[in-house]
């Protein structure tokens, strides 16, 4: 399980950009395999952690993720499943700190070399899929909803039009010449070696700007809040994701933007209960009425009050059946469920004097009728 971030770079979970920033440089300086006094496997692997957790903290979006999910959120924003240095997009801030200590040189061969992917950050690549939560009432879960929601997202800067120049204003890289790549060659006891990384000068494309762009400063992307029209269908269930295409993070040279998700929760209904399309409720009756029969008005999830039928004899805590009152089938809106009634009855704390006469002539009868039923089965069982 990788380390928390935030413990990486030893900053708190409160730390402003700046900070973060900070703490990177520092680390940078002291892990960086060709100027850590540790050996270059253990460098290599503390400089990867300590970019990692850089890469995800700088970026408001992952660092929103990551605060709320944890590691499982940031993941999928990585290519692979998992961080790589394919993913690292602030060469930038490496080539600033490190440019006095190798005079522009190539500063990362050593830690890309055979181990870099051989993919060109020139490729496109999709932007990252964003994830927005929702809270929904029954009634929304019957007629359906649309709802237009505000979510920050990553786009390209409008002012360089994601290129990170000044004006869109770009010329070829001096260091890779514009191929985006760099050759490095070892000397090994076996001899010469060769390996080809991706120029960290200008991330693989081959270009860099004449003048970084002021608004972004110079990583081509900015965060804006968009506006979204959501249309939730009648049906929806706890949990349900409705995909709205093109509305994630913007994509990487060209690449087509992510999705948004947005992901259905049910508040809780004091008056009803759901069973996937079945809706479950109470209504309370009178003694009176369970022993003779009756009418009692139910209202549905429509807000329609219903007379519901009690038969006689119908016992405390019986189940009856209101025929497509439940809720819509999601996928078929003309199907819907049917709206289950439990019966309950209401003990009264007091009564008057009047009723408590009733109720002693009526369990008197009840008591009456029992004994004599009990008397003539005793003589029927017995002859007498």
């Amino acid at each position: 399980m990788p380390r928390d971030y935030y413990e990486v770079l030893g900053v708190s979970r409160t730390a402003s950009s700046s900070e973060i920033k900070s703490a990177y440089r520092k680390l940078a300086r002291q892990y960086h395999p060709d100027v850590s006094k540790e050996s270059k496997d253990v460098a290599e692997e503390k400089f990867k952690e300590i970019s990692e957790a850089y890469e995800v903290l700088s970026d408001s979006s992952k660092r929103r993720l990551y605060d709320q999910y944890g590691h499982a959120g940031v993941n999928q924003q990585f290519s692979g499943g998992g961080f790589s240095w394919e993913d690292f997009t602030h060469a930038d801030d490496i080539r600033d700190i490190f440019g006095d200590f190798f005079g522009g040189g190539d500063i990362f061969g050593s830690i890309f070399g055979n181990r870099g992917s051989s993919r060109s950050r020139s490729d496109s690549r999709n932007g990252e899929s964003l994830r927005y939560d929702i809270d929904l009432t029954m009634s929304d879960v019957l007629k359906g909803k649309q709802i237009e929601i505000s979510t920050p997202r990553v786009v390209d800067c409008p002012e360089c039009g994601g290129t990170g120049a000044k004006g869109g204003k770009t010329e070829t890289c001096k260091q890779c010449g514009g191929t985006g790549h760099m050759q490095r060659v070892t000397r090994t006891p076996f001899g010469q070696m060769s390996s080809i990384s991706e120029c960290l000068v200008c991330s693989g494309t081959g270009k860099v700007a004449i003048e970084k762009c002021s608004k972004c400063q110079s990583r081509g992307r900015i965060e804006k809040s968009a506006k979204v029209s959501i249309n939730i269908p009648p049906g929806v269930d706890e949990g349900s994701k409705i995909r709205v295409a093109g509305q994630g993070n913007a994509g990487y040279n060209g690449g087509r933007p992510g999705d948004l998700y947005v992901v259905v929760h049910i508040k809780a209904d004091g008056k009803f209960e759901r069973d996937r399309i079945n809706l479950w409720t109470s209504v309370v009756s009178t003694y009176s009425k369970l022993v003779l029969g009756g009418e009692v008005s139910v209202t549905t999830i429509d807000g329609e009050t219903v007379m519901l039928k009690i038969p006689a004899g119908t016992q405390v805590g019986s189940v009856l059946k209101i025929p497509k009152k439940g809720l819509p089938e999601i996928n078929s809106p003309k199907i819907r469920g049917d709206l289950f009634v439990r019966v309950r009855i209401d003990i009264p704390v007091k009564v008057s004097e009047a009723e408590r006469e009733l109720l002693r002539k009526l369990d008197y009868e009840c008591s009456s009728a029992k004994e004599s039923k009990e008397k003539g089965a005793f003589r029927r069982r017995f002859g007498i």
